[in-house]
């Protein structure tokens, strides 16, 4: 019996070798990424030590986009064409995610998020804005109305995050390997396609609207050299900080729209309509059948609702 039991032990660590062997992947290098994933309006500005990726198009009034975890400017392409006849639309990889990568000094603070966009601002001589964000963006996107208000017209939150602040709060397998202590240093260097491709479905209402090519770009910008450790960072102690943020959110004093999507298994639609609860005067639109990132699901609709708000 104990022979037999050795063997299988054998046999175990032998599969687990060959799956960690086989996925196993240190990281990619940001040129070998960019000529691929660079749009033709593509430029870099160096930022707390970092290379910001960041995009500009149109003209007329800024609109600022900001991304969710594990995402990128390119989760807004959508967005980018049809706002642009109206606005001066302006996506970028936030630190950590995309082409822009890790944060030198592994600083994921709100308080450097608050100085990246104060730099890109001045920057591109912007004195005051509109901005929308998506989960995390959502999230930083209120943060900077508290920070600057005198600098913000108007905010639009989907999905946003900061609600929930605890790790128990966490669904997603993928989310929930990345910040659990056992599995978070495994996971820089061990990120099965399936593992991403099933994150990917699960922020989708209509799962069917999930190419290749879409989980391609999630895995591709997941692997840019220090975006997992990063990710890691921002998930369990930037927004999974176990701080009730609601007293924060209140104070919230420009105009807000908030879109949900009602198949958000990320952020319950129950967050959304805290949120609006919380912030005086803000309007809730409830997406039917979507998921997580309406912006990227149904743009035409999401964009139409979000120019409607921002030209009242």
């Amino acid at each position: 019996m104990k022979f037999k039991k050795r063997y299988l032990l054998l046999f175990a660590l032998i599969l687990l070798f060959g799956f960690s062997a086989y996925h196993y992947n240190g990281g990619v290098e940001v040129e070998e990424l960019y000529p691929s994933f660079k749009t033709p309006e593509s430029k870099l500005i160096a930022i707390e030590g970092m290379p910001l990726h960041y995009r500009v198009t149109g003209s007329g009034p800024h609109l600022i986009l900001l991304h969710g975890v594990a995402s990128s400017l390119h989760t807004w392409e959508g967005w980018q064409e049809i706002l642009s006849d109206s606005f001066t639309v302006v996506s970028i990889d936030l630190p950590s995610f995309g082409l822009t990568g890790p944060h030198p000094e592994n600083d994921y603070s709100v308080a450097m998020y608050m100085r990246v966009l104060d730099q890109l601002m001045q920057h591109l001589k912007i004195e005051k804005t509109f901005i929308a964000g998506n989960s995390f963006g959502g999230f930083l996107a209120w943060n900077y109305a508290l920070h600057k208000p005198e600098r913000v017209e108007k905010i639009a939150l989907l999905d946003a995050g900061g609600i929930r602040s605890n790790r128990s709060d966490i669904t997603d397998l993928g989310f929930k390997l990345s910040i659990w202590p056992l599995t978070k240093n495994i996971t820089h260097y061990i990120t099965p396609r399936f593992i991403i491709k099933k994150s990917v479905k699960n922020v989708y209402g209509d799962q069917s609207k999930v190419s290749p090519e879409l989980i391609d770009r999630y895995v591709a910008m997941l692997m840019r050299k220090g975006n997992r450790q990063g990710f890691s960072e921002v998930l369990g102690k930037t927004i999974l900080d176990g701080i009730d943020k609601k007293e924060q959110i209140k104070k919230v004093s420009v105009p807000t729209l908030i879109m949900w999507g009602d198949q958000d298994r990320i952020l319950k639609l129950e967050d959304g309509k805290i949120f609006n609860q919380l912030i005086t005067g803000s309007e809730l639109i409830v997406y039917k059948g979507v998921g997580h990132v309406p912006m990227e699901e149904i743009p035409e609709q999401s964009a139409k609702d979000l120019r409607a708000f921002l030209e009242k």
